[in-house]
């Protein structure tokens, strides 16, 4: 059964906000409003959502400050912004931002799921794009990136490698489609490759970390997101590395996301990932036991992490530690690393 799709409805006129609101609940979707932009980002923060409909003119940030917003914390989120303006200069601002669409007041409350539907669909067009224009020039370029981090710190990328085995064996379990485990795989190749800018003297600590430094360790989602969002058909790439230090209860970082409103695959990394983190020796602590790392994944279940993700992932891990699941990785993406000094870091 297909999921009822949520959409965000922006507007400061309360009547108009709830004529919309009660049009799209009647044509089937679950619907949220505000009447701000600053409401409507709470809205996105805690909630999932399909789409969001704003009027162009908001209290306290306008719907172009909503849609830059929207692209610095890199939330892919179909926009489509409703004004009573013929003002091309603010559309052309708007559509350079990446909002999807406009409509014009009054709007056609008929044509309005029409609208919709073809912004979700040119969306889900935008998503296959990925596979599809999948180069020999832009695997070199991931492959590069991952080079670059394995020379400033090989355990971090090792650790990136086992959490791609890990994320296909959940991914294979959830039975994600080709393309989605392939989003999958380069966001887990990915996730901490923000760690290139940071300095060698945290990187490689081994005492617990100043306030200072904490607060620059915790950067390297957002550095990480920058470094991919620069290649186009990785932008959901870019959420999902940006969003995987965030919790389920929304005190994690860098945008304190909560629950569902979490990219989907963020949420499956952020538990593989410290899972992975906890398994591991580092050089200022003993990896625990797998056991205890699983116990500790189910303690945080519905705090730091998504319940429902937890559970499927300690069954996985606790009914296949061997890994007798099939493993649908694209070896494509896969760096050489038999031959530095540092191969040892990259066994499972």
């Amino acid at each position: 059964m297909a999921q009822t799709k949520s959409l965000l409805v922006i507007d400061d006129d309360p009547h108009y906000g709830e004529m919309l609101k009660d049009a799209l609940t009647f044509f089937g979707y679950k619907v949220f409003l505000a009447y701000s932009a600053t409401g409507g980002l709470d809205i996105v923060k805690r909630e999932r959502l399909d789409l969001i409909i704003s009027d162009i003119n908001t209290p306290s940030a306008n719907g172009i400050q909503l849609a830059r917003q929207l692209t610095n914390m890199f939330l892919d989120i179909p926009l489509i912004m409703v004004t009573g303006s013929n003002s091309s200069v603010d559309l052309r601002e708007a559509m350079a931002l990446g909002v999807s669409d406009y409509l014009f007041k009054p709007v056609n409350i008929d044509e309005l799921p029409i609208v919709i539907e073809k912004n979700l669909e040119r969306r889900r067009q935008e998503s296959r794009r990925l596979r599809e224009n999948k180069s020999d020039i832009l695997l070199k370029a991931l492959r590069a990136l991952l080079r670059a981090l394995d020379a400033k710190d090989p355990y971090t990328c090792g650790h990136s490698q086992r959490v791609v085995r890990l994320a296909m064996l959940v991914g294979n379990h959830l039975k994600l489609s080709t393309d989605q485990l392939y989003t999958l795989q380069l966001a887990s190749f990915l996730h901490d490759i923000g760690k290139i800018g940071m300095p060698d003297k945290i990187l490689n600590k081994a005492d617990g970390l100043e306030d200072y430094e904490l607060n620059i360790a915790r950067d390297h989602p957002v550095v990480g997101s920058e470094i991919i969002g620069e290649i186009e058909e990785l932008s959901e790439v870019a959420s999902i590395v940006r969003h995987h230090h965030e919790r389920y209860d929304g005190k994690g970082y860098p945008d304190q996301l909560k629950g569902e409103a979490i990219p989907y695959f963020a949420r499956i990394l952020s538990i593989i990932d410290c899972y992975e983190a906890l398994v591991s020796d580092r050089v200022y602590r003993k990896g625990i036991g797998q056991s205890k790392a699983l116990a500790e994944i189910e303690r945080n279940a519905g705090t730091q992490f998504d319940p429902g993700l937890a559970r499927v992932f300690v069954e996985v891990m606790r009914n296949d530690l061997n890994g007798h699941y099939p493993i649908n990785i694209d070896h494509s993406l896969l760096v050489d690393f038999n031959s530095p000094p540092s191969a040892s870091h990259y066994s499972s």
